[in-house]
């Protein structure tokens, strides 16, 4: 077990004990919702073999059979308490069992599904998913209000994601297989909690110092 793996198993076990009681709370208001308290889904992890990458369900169900993949800026189909749970991030806590298993990592590229990996070049897919995917990374960061830069518009919506933000994703996850070390995840976990805890952060300069300071 390299030190990466073991890093990853320390703080998944340690972080999974620390959010259990909002497991709890987060699966009994589900429940008495009627909402599907987990979403499931199969994503490309390393050297793009898909496993079922687990969040807290935000949306109505069968939510990606009646609009597809993406999310949108107020998009009808997340839930109210969905709203929050992926305002505060806390819907990602889940992931925590898919670092455990060795699925993922707490730092690298954001796991997509098939549909959306696709976009890229093939060379460019093999490249990044030659290492595991993880819970946050530069473009996790980059993109963190993902849906806010979507129109409610569906066709539109697609034109964006494929021609702005998939080749910007490319561009950071490459750069990230590029250049990964271990200082630099430390950053981007905690570059990742303050964007979350701190309203506002600025998200460019973030990802723009981080990527300076791996030059020499």
């Amino acid at each position: 077990m390299n030190s990466k793996r073991m890093f990853d198993f320390a703080m998944a076990m340690f972080g999974l004990i620390v959010v259990s009681p909002v497991f709890v709370v987060v699966s009994v208001i589900n429940k008495l919702l009627r909402n599907n308290v987990f979403f499931i889904q199969q994503r490309v992890g390393e050297n793009s073999k898909l496993f079922p990458l687990v969040k807290f369900a935000t949306m109505v169900k069968d939510a990606h059979i009646v609009g597809g993949t993406l999310t949108c800026k107020k998009d009808y189909r997340v839930t109210r308490l969905g709203a929050l749970l992926r305002k505060s991030k806390i819907n990602e806590f889940p992931q925590l069992i898919n670092v455990l298993m060795g699925d993922m990592s707490f730092v690298g590229p954001r796991p997509l599904p098939p549909s959306e990996v696709s976009i890229y070049m093939p060379d460019v897919a093999k490249k990044i998913y030659s290492i595991k995917p993880g819970i946050t990374g530069l473009a996790s960061l980059y993109f963190h209000n993902e849906e806010m830069l979507l129109s409610r518009d569906k066709k539109s919506a697609e034109v964006t994601f494929r021609t702005m933000i998939m080749p910007k994703k490319a561009e950071l996850e490459l750069w990230y297989v590029d250049n990964r070390k271990f200082i630099l995840d430390l950053k981007i976990i905690i570059a990742t909690v303050l964007i979350v805890c701190i309203p506002h952060y600025s998200v460019l300069s973030v990802v723009h110092n981080l990527m300076d300071d791996t030059k020499p």
